[in-house]
């Protein structure tokens, strides 16, 4: 049998980055979507983050609300992401498309460009796209060989595949927060998961303590919150 990796993160810092980083094993960098954290900020993380702990990154957003544009400043920006990727040695660099970018050939023809074209030596690339359809997704992505985010409460089946990468960005939006249903639903469904790694990333203002109990739940060996 395949040993299979959960990873819970929360994305951003919910809480100061050194008690973050002693508190939970894996981390969504956001601050990447706006600008690109520099040296010193990298090798503080790898200092005090423990062994064994996942980084995955939010590609710059002007690369999905541009539906993925050549040239200019989308070409410097996916530059600088995947060299900020490497020297963290990030699992996965997820792109994400806003909702006002509609799925049009265009647009997946310069998303299978840029996923397609990363090289090898790059993180797993994620496309996250929950306006678009899941077939539309699927089609990008088995196209490029990125892996589709999904929204975790929301699957039709079990997890599979190499990795898949779960969002929770709360039940009624990033201001609402999971009752205990549903971590426990969301347990279930990452211990029915047959990936080799399955990430869960929450994003909604309570998303320290929805991870702390999915964390918990996950891992009986671990210390309470």
């Amino acid at each position: 049998m395949v040993p299979r990796m959960f990873v819970v993160a929360c994305s951003g810092f919910p809480i100061a980055v050194s008690r973050y980083l002693n508190e939970f094993m894996a981390v969504e960098i956001s601050d990447t979507e706006l600008g690109i954290p520099g040296t010193g900020t990298i090798r503080r993380w790898q200092r005090e983050a423990p062994d064994g702990f996942v980084f995955t990154v939010l590609a710059p957003a002007e690369i999905g609300a541009s539906g993925f544009a050549e040239g200019g400043e989308t070409d410097l920006a996916l530059k600088n992401i995947l060299s900020f990727s490497r020297k963290l040695s990030a699992l996965a660099l997820v792109f994400r498309v806003p909702e006002e970018v509609a799925y049009k050939r265009t647009v997946v023809t310069r998303a299978k460009a840029v996923l397609g074209g990363l090289p090898k030596a790059a993180p797993q690339a994620v496309l996250d796209a929950p306006h678009w359809t899941k077939a539309q997704v699927d089609k990008i992505c088995e196209a490029t060989g990125a892996v589709p985010a999904r929204h975790a409460l929301e699957l039709a089946e079990a997890p599979s595949g190499s990795m898949a990468y779960l969002t929770l960005p709360g039940p009624a939006g990033h201001r609402s927060r999971y009752d205990e249903d549903s971590i426990d639903e969301l347990a279930a469904i990452c211990k029915r998961s047959t990936a080799k790694t399955t990430v869960c990333v929450f994003r909604n203002i309570d998303m320290e303590a929805n991870a702390k109990r999915l964390v918990s739940l996950l891992d009986p060996d671990a210390e309470p919150a």
